[in-house]
């Protein structure tokens, strides 16, 4: 058997697997697959030098699927050193995949008895990870197991009630994604200077809910690299932006930053750690965007700082299902917005907005809980879609759009209103925040702190904001020209803000 052969089988019974297996049990499973073209590029973010003079090498998958993230790292093991012993551990949970990946493993065997002169041990667990090595987690010593781990763990959210995030629940904030849990996991199993590259969603660098991940990390390893994609969805039903991190288990100050092989920054760590007090790092691609996120963090305030909060909107329409219907508010009806009513170029298209299955609530009942006084607002998704190509998409609402003393929000909307509740925002303000935030420095800077198609509160916590003043001033020249487009709302902040 040739090389291209075995790599064909494993290939075929991946994709043999996924056509057998419908959407809903590939995404309920979080079976994510890693497309060989992939796995190469994780690879290529190890420094291999540093296993040049070793006789052998251990090596570790958590989640192995199919095992073509493995049957490639044993060929790159292969070219890249010269060792001549391969110790391997292999986890995976499914059973069906475990048939398929033993099969795999005893022809990746078969191979390497017939054509290298290395010998090559596999152990295959069809076990939890996580809970397999419960006892390794709780030792307060690292028992120092693996060389090289390279993974594709799962990605979904698990209750907190858990065995997964009980057993790790000094690192555990609110409601735990299983894949930050299989990262600090496989550090824990790390060998001194060992090597672990993971694909995983990006948003486990940034927001307070992995804030203990990323402490327990930054405390004890090193990034050697990261590298980041064009493409924000790499895998079918995730929506979030995906990265590959490698870490080293040593101090290292340096980390380098790749997207897609055509642009490399080589950088202090210390210079990507964008909110200090959180550990929270942004992925810089060049210069420039380390330049237009600095000049972000020397505006002088957070929302907080200029009594500006915002707030996700408090209806939940399956909770209210009594208090809706389908027509434009009037009488005792007040308007509902949802996502939809929120479009482009500072539109709210609630009159027009035609019903359908999915969006068919237009109002509610003002006897309704969480129904908020009419007023100026700054209205944002909450959602948006994978193909937006605006990751941001805001409205203005004034106080006289609606002739109803009362409004009700979708909880899929976000809004900006004032911390002081006797308080309004003016339109200016609200125009101010609209420019800013519609303009395409302010959306690069959020893109590259925040990796999800999903803006929650926390996203602007830490932003920095200049002062009232001249968010006013902002506003009141964007109200003048009555021009509402990204590329207007761009020239305002590049002519006030000289960003």
């Amino acid at each position: 058997m040739k090389k291209n052969e075995l790599l064909d089988i494993f290939n075929r019974s991946q994709e043999n697997y996924i056509e057998k297996k419908s959407r809903k049990h590939l995404k309920s499973n979080s079976q994510f697959f890693t497309p060989p073209h992939i796995c190469k590029k994780m690879l290529e973010t190890i420094n291999w030098d540093s296993f040049k003079e070793q006789d052998s090498i251990s090596l570790l998958e958590p989640a192995a699927g199919c095992g073509i993230l493995i049957l490639e790292t044993v060929f790159y093991i292969i070219k890249k050193t010269n060792i001549n012993k391969l110790f391997i551990d292999v986890f995976e949970l499914d059973s069906e995949l475990f048939n398929i990946l033993n099969e795999n493993l005893n022809l990746l065997k078969m191979y390497f008895k017939k054509n290298h002169n290395i010998e090559i041990i596999i152990n295959l667990y069809n076990e939890n990870f996580i809970l397999f090595n419960s006892d390794k987690w709780k030792c307060d010593n690292n028992y120092l197991l693996y060389d090289i781990i390279v993974s594709n763990p799962p990605f979904k959210k698990i209750n907190q009630s858990s065995d997964e995030a009980l057993l790790m629940k000094d690192l555990v904030h609110g409601q735990p994604n299983i894949y930050t849990l299989f990262i600090a996991m496989s550090l824990k199993l790390l060998k001194k200077e060992g090597v672990f590259s993971v694909i995983s969603p990006r948003n486990y660098l940034v927001g307070i809910y992995s804030k203990k991940i990323r402490n327990f990390i930054f405390n004890n390893y090193s990034f050697s690299h990261i590298h980041t994609f064009d493409n924000r969805n790499l895998f079918k039903f995730v929506n979030q932006e995906i990265i590959i991190s490698t870490y080293v288990n040593k101090r290292n100050t340096e980390i380098q930053i790749s997207r897609n092989g055509d642009s490399e920054l080589k950088i202090n760590f210390n210079n990507i750690i964008f909110d200090k007090k959180n550990n929270s790092i942004f992925v810089p691609n060049d210069n420039k965007d380390l330049m237009l996120v600095n000049k972000f963090l020397d505006l002088e305030y957070t929302l907080d700082d200029i009594d500006i909060k915002v707030s996700v909107g408090p209806i939940v329409q399956f909770r209210n299902q009594e208090y809706l219907r389908k027509n434009i508010y009037s009488g005792d009806y007040a308007p509902l917005l949802i996502n939809n009513d929120i479009v482009n170029n500072n539109e709210i298209i609630y009159f027009s907005r035609k019903n359908s299955r999915k969006t068919h609530n237009k109002s509610i009942h003002k006897s309704a809980r969480c129904l908020i006084k009419n007023s100026n607002y700054l209205i944002l998704r909450k959602v948006t879609a994978k193909d937006d190509k605006n990751i941001l998409i805001s409205s203005v609402l004034s106080k006289d759009f609606f002739q109803h003393e009362l409004l009700g929000l979708d909880n899929n909307l976000l809004y900006f209103h004032r911390v002081t509740n006797d308080k309004y925002l003016s339109l200016d303000e609200c125009y101010g925040l609209f420019c800013i935030i519609n303009s395409k420095q302010f959306q690069s800077y959020y893109y590259l702190i925040n990796g999800t198609h999903t803006i929650n509160v926390s996203d602007f916590k830490n932003m920095r904001f200049p002062n009232l003043d001249t968010i006013s001033s902002i506003g009141c020249k964007l109200r003048n020209t009555k021009k509402y487009t990204k590329e207007h709302c761009s020239d305002i902040v590049s002519e006030i803000l000289t960003i």
